[in-house]
């Protein structure tokens, strides 16, 4: 990032609505994915690790953002990064729920882990995969806190049956207003809030990501690039839902029809005319001669 740009941005304040949406997951990826500051604070904020475990150094391994080709459904704006003990984090920013999204996440936990077992490699060198969600959405509809961690557990002992698997699922619509802890301010910086709060919270960090925020607010090219992404995003919800729409339709259509050809049946056992059948139920003769 152009130092002397973000110097200018120090004083000059932009106004929110100016701003993108930083849970907009191109621009995500170009927050959290690219600046060791910033994703070391976000993710030791989560996960809580003690202080033997903190990370302390991050290796990024997929920063590259499509920069020259068209978004599509198969595009991914997960941050993939190995840490210094030698585990691996997968951060993702999702904006709605697509559907059977455990079956999702266990998947791409699966590919995470099973792609460390290089060829000739044993067991013992897999490390534990961690996967974060950060949801644009109620996921977890039964509870009220904005955090989740999911991991293996004997159902009866509840002992850890492998450090291995962890889940994080971070859901920003149940975000409180206000803050107590790094995490919660990283929480409602997700959520939207003005540089003015931001600066309140005195986290070096945040100050960091504010920062990016705003000059990627302003850079053309990135912009264009969040716009592009955007845009995909509503076509393709538009197209979802206009397929759902479609198949009620069609489901309440055929519903009609079998309604109509039980009823044709009753009324022709009770021995009414073909013609006074035809009239009350609108099929033709030839619909209900295979009756």
């Amino acid at each position: 990032m152009n130092k002397r740009f973000i110097c200018l941005l120090k004083d000059v304040e932009l106004e929110n609505d100016k701003l993108l949406d930083v849970k907009n997951d191109y621009l995500f990826k170009r927050i959290f994915g690219e600046d060791e500051e910033i994703f070391i604070d976000f993710a030791n904020s989560i996960l809580n690790y003690p202080d033997e475990r903190k990370i302390i150094s991050v290796t990024f391994l997929n920063n590259e953002v499509n920069k020259d080709s068209e978004f599509d459904k198969e595009s991914r704006f997960d941050v993939i990064a190995q840490l210094n003990d030698g585990s691996f984090v997968n951060l993702e920013m999702q904006m709605r729920n697509t559907g059977e999204y455990e079956k999702r996440c266990l998947y791409y936990w699966a590919k995470l882990y099973e792609k460390q077992l290089i060829q000739g490699k044993t067991y013992k060198y897999l490390a534990p995969s961690i996967c974060i969600h950060v949801l644009n959405f109620n996921f977890f509809k039964e509870k009220e806190e904005f955090i989740t961690n999911v991991r293996l557990l004997d159902a009866k002992t509840h002992k850890v049956f492998s450090k291995d698997l962890e889940f994080v699922f971070l859901e920003v619509p149940k975000v409180p207003k206000t803050y107590y802890n790094n995490l919660e301010k990283w929480m409602v910086f997700l959520k939207g809030t003005s540089k003015k709060e931001v600066m309140k919270m005195d986290n070096s960090a945040i100050n960091k990501a504010q920062e990016t925020l705003e000059y990627l607010s302003q850079d053309p090219v990135a912009r264009a690039k969040y716009e592009a992404r955007q845009k995909y995003i509503l076509d393709y919800n538009t197209s979802m839902y206009t397929e759902r729409q479609e198949g009620i339709n069609e489901g309440m259509e055929k519903g009609r029809e079998a309604a109509k050809i039980q009823v044709a049946k009753k009324m022709r056992e009770l021995g009414a005319s073909l013609e006074f059948v035809m009239q009350a139920t609108g099929l033709t003769a030839e619909e209900l001669e295979k009756l």
